[in-house]
């Protein structure tokens, strides 16, 4: 016999609620496949933004075939004056209006670029084909240049408070270093006209630190926002002087191209 149930929260876990008669049996327990199309869409017509919407799009992870079980699907959602985001169980679904993502293309273009770049089609071909294409310019990295200049002035500030205490480095300030590391590293792919990738991204911060203790610790931060003393100075000064050169080649690449 089979019958198909949601699983339901118990607890902090999921369960599935099963006829009383079959207590004490054995079960068999089947995951069955997203439909992510069709999730969107009851998700969207529910939220009552069907007539507002230009185009639905899937990214991050599962746009990259990079999920795993417990991968949030990442939406993304063109919309005529609607702006905002919300969660419902597994998917995260961002509302952007067209003149929104205008604005941020040409004023501040990560991470609404990289999200498009990486996009894959829910509705609406033409529409994402339109936004591919936008180049990066001197105006539109203008903020991430300065922000992360800022950025690693700050944690040089940790890095040596850390060495007159002989600590380790704040978690605080590994979080930033591999926050802004990531982000390079997609403009970097952009520019090379590359898919980035985890496994690509891992790789890196392995070649430059010698670990992926910096990259554990920003999981850690991010998942349960809990801040401690992890990463070795000699790690923590690598990647920031990685940043700073990087920075500066992006700066001289920018100076030199033709927007």
């Amino acid at each position: 016999m089979e019958i198909i149930r949601k699983a339901v929260r118990v607890g902090n876990s999921a369960g599935v609620l099963l006829p009383k008669k079959w207590l004490n049996a054995t079960v068999k327990v089947v995951l069955e496949p997203l439909n992510i199309e069709k999730d969107v869409l009851e998700i969207i017509a529910n939220e009552g933004l069907l007539k507002k919407t230009f185009g639905a799009y899937i990214v991050g992870s599962y746009a990259r075939n990079e999920q795993n079980i417990d991968s949030d699907v990442d939406i993304l959602v063109v919309t005529s004056g609607v702006n905002k985001k919300i969660v419902r169980g597994k998917y995260e679904i961002i509302f952007i209006s067209k003149e929104e993502v205008q604005r941020q293309l040409n004023e501040n273009a990560l991470p609404v670029l990289a999200m498009i770049k990486e996009a894959k089609i829910i509705t609406n071909e033409d529409l994402i084909k339109e936004y591919k294409n936008h180049p990066l310019t001197k105006k539109n990295l203008k903020y991430h240049v300065e922000t992360t200049k800022s950025a690693m002035n700050v944690v040089n500030r940790y890095i040596k408070l850390a060495k007159e205490a002989g600590e380790n480095v704040s978690d605080a300030a590994t979080y930033s270093l591999i926050l802004r590391l990531r982000t390079l590293y997609i403009i970097d792919c952009i520019r090379k006209k590359e898919q980035w990738s985890k496994r690509e991204f891992l790789m890196l911060i392995k070649k430059i630190s010698g670990s992926l203790n910096a990259y554990e610790i920003y999981l850690n931060v991010k998942s349960r926002n809990t801040l401690g003393y992890g990463l070795k100075r000699e790690e923590a000064e690598k990647l920031m002087n990685y940043i700073n050169k990087k920075i500066k080649d992006v700066e001289k690449w920018l100076k030199e191209k033709k927007d």
